[in-house]
C-alpha cells in the first residue's frame, strides 16, 4: 500500500517542478543522499540562464490544513546544507493543504533565507549593470556615426 502522504508530496514535487521548469531528482534526492552526490539531492532542481547558480529545491506540502502550516527550522537547515555542497541556491516550497477555493495559488510558497535572497540580488544587480554598459555603449556608438 502507498503511502498517501508521500503521494501528495510527490504530486506536488511534479507540480512545481512544471511550474518552475525545473526537474525532478531521482527518489526525490534520497539517491543522491545514498550515494553522497551533492548534485542529486533535494527535490527538484532549477535552471535559468541568467542565474550563477541552479536552484536546489526541498518541496514539503501539508503540515497544517488550508489556513496555517507549520514552518520547521530543520527544513531550512537540509535544504541549506544540501543546497551548499551542490553550489546552488537553497530554496523551500511548500503548498498548503486542502485548499478547495478563493485564491487557491496563495497556497504555493517559496521560501528562500535573506543571505540567498541578497546574493541573488547582487546578480541581478550585475546584470543590470552590464545591460546600462551595453546600452551606454551601443548609444555612444550610434553619436559616433
Amino acid at each position: 500500500m502507498v503511502n498517501k502522504a508521500k503521494q501528495m508530496g510527490s504530486r506536488w514535487e511534479k507540480e512545481l517542478a512544471g511550474l518552475l521548469k525545473g526537474k525532478r531528482q531521482p527518489s526525490s534526492g534520497a539517491f543522491g543522499t545514498l550515494t553522497h552526490d551533492a548534485s542529486l539531492t533535494g527535490d527538484v532542481v532549477v535552471k535559468y540562464p541568467w542565474w550563477g547558480k541552479l536552484l536546489h529545491v526541498e518541496c514539503k506540502y501539508g503540515y497544517g490544513g488550508a489556513t496555517q502550516l507549520s514552518l520547521k527550522r530543520d527544513w531550512l537547515v537540509k535544504v541549506r546544507e544540501e543546497a551548499a555542497l551542490a553550489k546552488r541556491y537553497p530554496v523551500l516550497a511548500v503548498k498548503f493543504r486542502d485548499v478547495m477555493g478563493g485564491d487557491r495559488e496563495s497556497a504555493k510558497v517559496i521560501c528562500i533565507n535573506v543571505d540567498t535572497w541578497n546574493a541573488m540580488m547582487e546578480e541581478v544587480r550585475g546584470l543590470y549593470l552590464d545591460y546600462l554598459t551595453l546600452l551606454k555603449e551601443t548609444y555612444e556608438g550610434e553619436e559616433d556615426g
